[in-house]
């Protein structure tokens, strides 16, 4: 229950992304309208009784107020009547404020007299086309996945070999929904990829089909491999491979590729002998993971692996969804998988971890690895996850700039922990001014942060 202290809080945070202010409820089609733009963000609340600088001034309210409110977001489409609350303003002569609240609505894009918006800020605006294009393909997801049809394919499709190697590698991990010895049709049917009347569905072919079972409608699988003499595909080609087999097999071949272009041979007395690589192991799957596992696999295109001179680049076909960025890439943030079936096989074969954390730890591993963050980019069309190689970092336009050993240095020591500049200064021996200016350029590049101000200012990774 809402409390009068409840509304001079409200009043006194402003009007925001989730909270806006009517005077009275006669702005109550414009309420509605900013309701609907809540139902399709985080949710959020209009305050009627409440000026747009703060003052809670009340209204009069009856029971044909509350029915006019009610009549009003009758007009949103799909239908969610709001929840409404009568809060009495103290000393206020019987005045009551309105609160009419929604959450983040489960069927968006909501709709208020057939046109959609969205909150930004504190403003209410036309939602633009492709956000409601992608909302309108999510709402038809829910019912109709991709990986949930059945794939026009029969059993005999299905590698077994793959099968009984998934089966053991979840045995050994501790994921397996089966037990040790299960024969492959048990295996599949408790991860949901086979149905007795209409065979294994597409998730099954994505996942464990045999070399020969991908063409027509499943000539999308796979993935494209190129490595590049240079910074951009305009340039030469040092080695290319078309892969198309199913997950598995294309994620193990993405990988090989990826430890044969990206491992750097140093010399000794003439010999030469190879020193791991150059981006940690971990980040490599994960981004290759991630591209596999989130994919749109109803879009043409598939995985695309590039090892450019300055960067690795992993493009995954399909845009985000479900209301994620790329900024909520680099904080903590739930897991709304596109293809339950796909990641589930994925973690079960420990693939992927814990679900939601994997951007987050490369972006831990690239530092401590001296490295700068990895950059993701997102169109409709595609996701881009660019992971610098040795010796530079990326900007979010794509361009890379050299990084030096010091630099580098910094990133690993930060990557162990907070450090205040004078700490940094000392380890490495350098003056307070340098220490300064190296601080300065790692912030710069969107690599660390102070947290606090001048020279007690402690230093963190990330972007501020």
């Amino acid at each position: 229950m809402i409390t009068p202290d409840d509304i001079d809080t409200f009043a006194a945070g402003g009007e925001s992304e989730t909270t806006e202010f009517k005077e009275t409820t006669g702005q109550r089609q414009a309420a509605a309208r900013t309701l609907s733009a809540m139902l399709n963000g985080q949710g959020g609340r209009v305050l009627f009784g409440v000026r747009p600088n703060g003052g809670v001034v009340g209204q009069q309210v009856a029971d044909k107020t509350l029915e006019d409110v009610t009549q009003v977001c009758r007009e949103i489409h799909p239908r969610y009547p709001p929840s409404i609350e009568r809060v009495t303003v103290p000393d206020g002569d019987g005045r009551e404020v309105l609160v009419v609240s929604v959450p983040s609505g489960s069927a968006k894009p909501y709709a208020y007299k057939g046109n959609y918006f969205v909150r930004s800020g504190a403003a209410t605006v036309d939602m633009p086309d492709e956000v409601q294009l992608s909302l309108v393909l999510e709402r038809a997801h829910a019912f109709d996945r991709w990986e949930l049809a059945p794939s026009a394919r029969e059993v005999d499709a299905i590698d077994r070999a793959e099968v009984t190697a998934f089966r053991d590698d979840a045995i050994a991990n501790n994921r397996a929904p089966f037990e040790a010895g299960a024969e492959v049709p048990e295996v599949l049917r408790s991860l949901g990829l086979v149905d007795d009347a209409d065979g294994p569905n597409r998730a099954a072919i994505a996942l464990f089909a045999t070399g020969g079972a991908l063409g027509g409608e499943y000539s999308m699988l796979g993935c494209h491999l190129v490595a590049v003499d240079g910074t951009d595909l305009g340039e030469d080609l040092l080695d290319e491979s078309l892969v198309e087999r199913n997950a598995f097999a294309a994620l193990r071949a993405a990988f090989d590729f990826c430890r044969k272009h990206l491992t750097q041979p140093v010399h000794l007395e003439g010999l030469q002998a190879e020193v791991g690589l150059e981006v940690p192991e971990l980040v490599i799957r994960e981004a290759l993971a991630n591209a596999f596992a989130h994919r749109d696999y109803a879009t043409a295109g598939r995985v695309q692996v590039r090892v450019y001179t300055d960067r690795l680049e992993v493009v995954s076909p399909g845009g985000l969804h479900f209301g994620l960025t790329t900024t909520d890439l680099y904080v903590p943030h739930g897991s709304h998988p596109w293809n339950p079936l796909v990641i589930g096989a994925l973690y079960r074969r420990g693939i992927v971890d814990q679900l939601g954390s994997g951007t987050l730890r490369m972006v831990r591993l690239c530092a401590a690895a001296g490295l700068g963050r990895p950059v993701f980019s997102a169109t409709p069309a595609a996701v881009t996850c660019a992971i610098p190689r040795k010796g530079y970092w990326v900007s979010p336009d794509g361009s890379s700039t050299a990084i030096t050993d010091v630099e580098a240095s910094a990133l690993r020591a930060l990557a162990d922990g907070p450090r205040q500049r004078g700490d940094l200064a000392d380890e490495f021996g350098l003056p307070d001014t340098t220490t300064r200016d190296l601080l300065a350029r790692l912030r710069d590049h969107g690599l660390v942060h102070p947290e606090g101000h001048g020279r007690g200012a402690t230093w963190v990774l990330g972007p501020g």
